[in-house]
């Protein structure tokens, strides 16, 4: 899921037609990345036709790999960041059993560096920023980073203490939200303000505390949209809750927080929820599960009723299917025209770029202090 959501025109020659992007590079606007297979990345189309159909040929990880069983460990997290670069955790870092590892993909493709974590700490959901020249991993003990630029591991920059983490997501402001599932079963979500991506962070939503609501429910992936609302996977029951953060939060995870505002569905035979990402741009989610015989895409509008059943599409075939990351269409009010050669052009508003470059400058006065 950024930052997994928001994103730049790189420097390509490109056209926008509507909120369909057309650019030289393999890695376009709408298409769908699936982590699967031990090694591969499946690139799908898309948040917009809903084809299914693959885009381009599966980009490797070889000899890197990760788990193919529905297990929460063994790598496999993916996050695209606001420049389209790809990121994947994996568990085997360069063939090396149980040695976890950070890659980083160019918007051709192609590998732009391999990151050995050092160590055997466990590698989930990952979430990054080209703006702020960060990658935020989540792992079983804390929240490691890495420089985006070169995958620079800063272990003096690792926060989040000995808590377990499944996964990772940026808003536009540079809150950062980490998913995670307590000792005792309970649900929950901490965020950190920009600029203080440091210790445990503030507990925002918390359900199997005061109450047996979504107690082990096993969630495995975050999202949020640009009005705050944050998505989970959960799996038991398999389903998708859009919750409601509380306002004020708490430093404990012991009484339920925030609000459930909608319930979103599974239909017949889906497998392990694993994957979530949402578009901005067409107003949709998007979820991976292992499931076969259907498709294992589902996709669901955010203002849908609480209720409602997601829609599978998609192949139907993968093995050891993982997270998923969307590459961000161009959002309703920024479906304008850039001529070829002009270069950059932000597409998400003035605002959001300040607001992370806030972030940004905040969180480096925060390093040099």
């Amino acid at each position: 899921m950024m930052i997994r959501r928001r994103w730049l025109v790189a420097t390509w020659a490109c056209v926008v037609v509507g909120t369909v992007r057309l650019c030289a590079a393999p890695i376009q606007a709408g298409q769908i990345f699936i982590a699967y297979d031990n090694k591969n990345i499946g690139v799908f189309a898309d948040t917009v036709s809903l084809s299914g159909t693959q885009a381009m040929a599966p980009i490797s990880l070889a000899p890197s790999s990760f788990t193919t069983t529905t297990l929460l460990n063994g790598g496999g997290g993916i996050a695209l960041d606001d420049a389209g670069n790809l990121y994947v955790t994996v568990q085997n870092f360069e063939g090396t059993t149980n040695r976890r590892g950070l890659i980083k993909i160019d918007c051709n493709g192609n590998i732009v560096w391999k990151a050995d974590s050092g160590g055997t700490t466990d590698y989930r959901g990952v979430v990054a920023s080209t703006t702020l020249n960060r990658v935020f991993v989540a792992t079983g003990s804390g929240i490691h980073v890495y420089r985006a630029d070169n995958g620079q591991r800063l272990a003096g920059e690792s926060f989040g203490g000995n808590l377990a983490f499944r996964d990772l997501t940026l808003d536009s402001y540079g809150n950062l939200y980490a998913l995670r599932e307590s000792a005792n079963g309970q649900l929950v979500i901490r965020r950190w303000t920009p600029g203080n991506y440091t210790g445990s962070g503030t507990v925002i939503f918390v359900r199997g505390a005061t109450t047996t609501d979504y107690r082990s429910s096993d969630p495995r992936a975050l999202a949020v949209d640009e009005a705050g609302n944050l998505y989970i996977t959960l799996n038991s029951p398999k389903a998708i809750l859009k919750v409601r953060p509380d306002p004020v939060g708490a430093t404990v995870e012991t009484t339920d927080l925030g609000s459930v505002d909608a319930v979103f569905l599974t239909p017949p035979n889906t497998g392990i929820l694993i994957g979530l990402d949402y578009d901005p741009g067409v107003q949709r989610l998007f979820a991976s599960h292992t499931g076969t015989g259907i498709g294992q895409i589902l996709w669901i509008r955010r203002d849908a009723p609480s209720g409602s059943t997601m829609t599978a599409f998609g192949p139907t075939n993968l093995s050891g299917v993982r997270w998923l990351a969307v590459y961000p269409t161009p959002e309703p009010a920024a479906g304008l025209l850039l001529l070829a050669g002009i270069g950059l052009k932000r597409l998400v508003g003035r605002r959001q770029r300040r607001r992370l470059t806030i972030a940004a400058d905040s969180h480096s006065d925060q390093v040099r202090g």
